[in-house]
Formats: structure tokens, C-alpha cells, sequence
């Protein structure tokens, strides 16, 4: 057999292999072409940039707080409203913290006082703490954080206030921490000279919480013997309309539209909602602030797992918008077990979540 004769039998095809093969080619080359175009009609996946943006600032604030236990680092006096992202890089503060802050100053977002600071998401106990001595405020040349919030006057017991009820007292919170570290060291307060003895009260913050302070039973005999004019505080989430024009300036109208109003939203929790009362003015509001008090268990909450969205939309703090929104969520991820979900999930910013959160 010569190599002529091999080639024939290896290399000739019959009519219908010949058939066949050219089949195989054409869909060959028409898999090819389908690999090549598919991609063109192809709709790409959707990516919920909300939950994206949680997780990321989760870890990174999981990273954050493992990197703060290392070293205490490096901090100076600055002004969180003016200070620029290349100055604020170098403060040793976690870079999510540092990103909400530049975020929400982004959105129009001004800090008034440390409290304010506090609610900047991140923001732990623990390291507010650290970074009180260096907040400034305005035109403050301190380093001493200034609230700058008119004291909210309310009767009060140091021993048992919060550090949130100090704050609206007018207290700094550098003066919060000196009051902290006395009870951590199992101090206590016996009376209002023992609570004055707080390093860092200044001689106008004792003459106006003088009148304010309950320490115990005895403190109330102390306060009613020695005040001259009788406090008249009228809680504004149990009183009626009759109760409220004992106020001074509170006449008919403007008590039924404080009930009106307080009814609408479940109750008040701070006296500075009273500037949403329709017709109140500002100095009727501060001749009534340091008489009226606010018993926040009486507030009626919503149950947001199962309220609908026509519940949801009358609260005066919600607009049909946001009640879709939540309501969207709550339908994807199931039930609600806390409110900071809807502002990690950037449903509510952080203004929205701090006005809603004792309704809910």
C-alpha cells in the first residue's frame, strides 16, 4: 500500500459524512456567535446599594473597634462643623465615623453641641468619651465641649439622671463624664451642695438647677421649704385642655391645639416639640418651658410590624412616602425588631430616626 492510497482511505468521505460534518461546522460556529452576543441582551443584576452600604460600614466599624483596643492614637481640639476631610484624616477616629460626619455635613447636617456629635452613627459611649475635651463649637476657643441647646428645666435626681437628661439640663459633657467617673468610684449624692462639689460646675449652672434638684425624700421636704414661688409643672402628655390654661399665656385655642397636636403624635418627649404647635410663639414657649414636664411612658407607640401605611402616614414625623418605604422593607426582610435597621438601611436619616425612635 502506497502513501497515495493511505491518504485516500484516511482523508475521502462519503456524501453523507461530508453532510455531517458540514453541520458540525455550522453549529460550531453558531455556538460561537451565541457565546459572543448572549452577553448583549443579558440584563445585569440589581444590587441593593442600601444593603451594600450597611455592610460595609458594619465592617467597617467591626475593623474600627478592634484597630481603637491598639492604641489610644492621636487627638486635638476641633470644630466637627468646620474641620476638613485632609485635617480630619489625621484625627485618630474610626474612617466610618469620620464618613457619617462628612456625610451628613454633606446633606446640610449641623452639630450644635456634643449631644449632637453623639448621635453621628458610630459614635460609641466609649469613645465619645475620648474625644469630648477636643469638641469645638461656633466661635469656642475652648477645648471643652459647649452645648449650645437652651437648658430644658426639669425636676431631677443626679443619682439616677441619665446622661441624656443632664445634657438637656445644660450640663457639657465633659461635666457628664466628671459626674460618671465620681459614681463609678461609688460615690453618691446626699444633697445639692454634695452634687455642686462636681468639678467643672460653674457658679450660674448651680444658681439655676438649685431648685431643680430631688434627692430623695428629704431633698422634696428641703425643696418645698425653702422655694418662695410653688413650681407648677403640668405633665403635657396626661393634661387636659382645662390643665394647660393655667400656663401663662395658654389660652382656649392654644390648649386644644397642644392636645390636638399631642394626640397626633403619640406624646411629647421634649418640650422644644411645643415650637410645632401651630400659633405657639416663642416667648409663650419660654415662659412655659421650666412648668411643664413630660412623663415619656405615656407616649402611645406604633407597632411598625404591623401597622399599614395609612397608620403609618398620620404621624405627623412620617409622610406617605416614607411610611411605602417602610412598609417596603418590612414585606422583603420580615419583622422589625429594632429602628436602627430602617437608618442602617438609609430608609430614615439620622434627624428622622432621633424624632422617631420614642414612638416606636
Amino acid at each position: 500500500m502506497n502513501f497515495r492510497q493511505i491518504l485516500q482511505d484516511y482523508f475521502t468521505f462519503s456524501r453523507n459524512e461530508r453532510k455531517g460534518i458540514t453541520i458540525l461546522l455550522v453549529l460550531i460556529f453558531m455556538l460561537a456567535v451565541t457565546n459572543k452576543v448572549i452577553f448583549y441582551f443579558e440584563t445585569p443584576a440589581k444590587i441593593d446599594s442600601a444593603l451594600l452600604d450597611s455592610c460595609s460600614r458594619n465592617l467597617g466599624l467591626l475593623n474600627d473597634s478592634m484597630d481603637q483596643k491598639k492604641s489610644p492614637g492621636k487627638l486635638f481640639s476641633f470644630n466637627p462643623n468646620t474641620i476638613d476631610s485632609e485635617t480630619l484624616g489625621s484625627l485618630d477616629l474610626p474612617e466610618p465615623v469620620k464618613l457619617n460626619l462628612l456625610k451628613f455635613r454633606s446633606n446640610g447636617g449641623q452639630l450644635y453641641s456634643g449631644r449632637d456629635f453623639k448621635k453621628i452613627y458610630g459614635v460609641t459611649d466609649e469613645l465619645y468619651n475620648q474625644v469630648a475635651p477636643y469638641l469645638l463649637f461656633g466661635n469656642a476657643k475652648k477645648s471643652t465641649i459647649i452645648n449650645t441647646v437652651k437648658p430644658e428645666l426639669f425636676l431631677f435626681d443626679p443619682n439616677k439622671a441619665t446622661d441624656e437628661e443632664f445634657l438637656r439640663l445644660g450640663l457639657s459633657g465633659k461635666q457628664v463624664a466628671a459626674i460618671r467617673n465620681y459614681q463609678d468610684k461609688g460615690g453618691s449624692f446626699r444633697s445639692k451642695e454634695g452634687f455642686f462639689r462636681i468639678w467643672g460646675l460653674h457658679e450660674e449652672q448651680k444658681r439655676i438647677l438649685a431648685d431643680f434638684i430631688f434627692i430623695g425624700n428629704t431633698q422634696t421636704k428641703q425643696f418645698e421649704k425653702k422655694s418662695p414661688v410653688p413650681v407648677l409643672l403640668i405633665d403635657l402628655n396626661s393634661a387636659d385642655s382645662t390643665d394647660l390654661k393655667q400656663l401663662p399665656g395658654i389660652g382656649e385655642k392654644l390648649s386644644k391645639r397642644i392636645v390636638k397636636y399631642r394626640d397626633l403624635l403619640g406624646g411629647f418627649y421634649s418640650v422644644n416639640q411645643l415650637r410645632e404647635v401651630y400659633g405657639l410663639s416663642e416667648p409663650t414657649i419660654q415662659q412655659i418651658e421650666d412648668k411643664v414636664t413630660m412623663d415619656v411612658s405615656k407616649i402611645r407607640k406604633i407597632d411598625v410590624n404591623f401597622a399599614d401605611v395609612n397608620e403609618l402616614a398620620r404621624h405627623p414625623y412620617l409622610q406617605k412616602k416614607l411610611a411605602s418605604q417602610i412598609i417596603k422593607y418590612r414585606t422583603k426582610n420580615g419583622s422589625i425588631r429594632d429602628l436602627t435597621v430602617l437608618r442602617d438601611s438609609m430608609i430614615l436619616n439620622i434627624d428622622e430616626y432621633d424624632r422617631l425612635k420614642a414612638y416606636f
